[in-house]
């Protein structure tokens, strides 16, 4: 499944020899947002949130989008697994070399 919303930045480790050693690193990134302006009624200011969905006008409609970024993490979460566990190797192959 594509995510729309979302994706995963993934950094690969370094374990090269000579270099300072450094571990995965990955994050959960906005892919689309849209900039919604709100009103506050107390202050009369106005205020620009980010969000991720289109505006919802029913409660089937909200639930709707949640269970599709629920499905979009979701997705993520198996492409975070595959990125830690190939650099775990990578970690590994690397170490065995030198030994």
């Amino acid at each position: 499944m594509p995510t729309y919303n979302f994706q995963l930045l993934d950094f690969p480790g370094n374990y090269e020899k000579g270099t300072l050693p450094h571990g995965p690193r990955a994050y959960i990134a906005l892919k689309t947002h849209s900039t919604v302006t709100w009103c506050d009624k107390v202050s009369n200011k106005e205020f620009d949130f980010t969000v991720v969905t289109p505006e919802c006008v029913t409660v089937a409609e909200f639930r709707h989008h949640i269970k599709r970024l629920m499905k979009e993490l979701e997705t993520i979460d198996k492409q975070a697994e595959k990125f830690f566990g190939r650099d775990a190797e990578m970690r590994m192959a690397k170490s065995s070399k030198k030994t």
